[in-house]
C-alpha cells in the first residue's frame, strides 16, 4: 500500500513560490490502478517523483509496504542508498524525460537496471534470465525489432515504449508511469494500456499521470489534481 500524507511542495520562479501540492493526502490500495489527471503545472509529474523517492516533499509523508516488506516506513526517513536500493527494487518509473544511455543499445538500456540491482557478478549467473525478460517485453511493446538499435535512432513513441520496457524489467511492486502513452499511436497505446491493467490484477500497484481520457478509461479510478 502507498500511504500519503499531507504532502506539501513549492518551487521558487522569477514570479514568486508556486505550491503544486498543497497538504496532499492519498491513499493507494495494492492491486490498484490509478490514474491522475489534472492541468499542466498542478504536481502531477512532481507527485510521482517524490513517490519515487527522486525529490524530496517540503513536508508529508510517503508511506509504502511492499510484497517483500523491506519498506513499511515513511521513505524519506531512508538514506540515500537505502532509498536508492529500495527505490531500484521495488519501483519502476516511466518518465517523460527519455533517461537513455545513448552508448547502450535499446536491448541493453532496457537491461540495465537488472545489472544495477544484482551488481555484475550476480548479473552474470542470471543472464539467460534477465535476457529472456528483456527480449519478452520488447516483443510486447512491439519493439522486438529495435533491440540493436540505439536511442538516438528512434522516433519518440519508440522511446517511449523503450522507457516502460525498462521499468518494467525489474518486475516492481510498484509502477508510476508518466504520459506513458505520449506520442504512440492508438495501437499501440492499447497495448500498454492491457500491460498496466494486467500488472494491476497481478497485485502490482499502478499510478498512471495522463491527459488521454481514453486511458484514464481504463483505470480503476482518477484522482484528479
Amino acid at each position: 500500500m502507498i500511504d500519503i500524507r499531507n504532502l506539501t511542495k513549492t518551487f521558487s520562479t522569477p514570479r514568486g513560490k508556486i505550491t503544486v501540492l498543497d497538504n496532499f493526502s492519498l491513499r493507494v490500495q495494492d492491486g490498484t490502478f490509478l490514474g491522475v489527471s489534472g492541468k499542466s503545472g498542478a504536481g502531477k509529474s512532481t507527485l510521482l517523483s517524490i513517490i519515487a523517492g527522486l525529490q524530496k516533499p517540503d513536508s508529508g509523508k510517503v508511506i509504502i509496504g511492499t510484497s517483500s516488506g523491506n519498506v513499511d516506513r515513511d521513505i524519506f526517513t531512508l538514506n540515500d542508498k537505502e532509498l536508492s536500493l529500495f527505490r531500484n527494487s521495488n519501483i519502476g518509473f516511466v518518465s517523460q524525460e527519455q533517461s537513455f544511455l545513448e552508448n547502450l543499445t535499446v536491448f541493453d538500456n532496457v537491461r540495465l537496471p537488472y545489472f544495477i540491482g544484482l551488481g555484475r557478478r550476480n548479473a552474470r549467473v542470471q543472464l539467460n534470465l534477465i535476457n529472456a525478460r528483456a527480449k519478452e517485453l520488447l516483443e510486447n511493446l512491439g519493439i522486438a525489432h529495435l533491440s540493436q538499435s540505439y536511442p538516438r535512432d528512434l522516433s519518440g513513441g519508440e522511446n517511449h515504449r523503450v522507457l516502460v520496457a525498462r521499468a518494467l524489467a525489474n518486475n516492481p511492486d510498484i509502477i508510476l508511469a508518466d504520459e506513458p502513452t505520449e506520442s504512440v499511436d492508438s495501437e499501440r497505446t492499447e497495448d500498454i494500456v492491457k500491460i498496466f491493467r494486467s500488472l494491476a490484477d497481478s497485485g502490482k500497484t499502478v499510478i498512471l499521470v495522463s491527459h488521454d481520457s481514453q486511458v484514464l478509461k481504463s483505470c480503476d479510478s482518477v484522482e484528479a489534481i
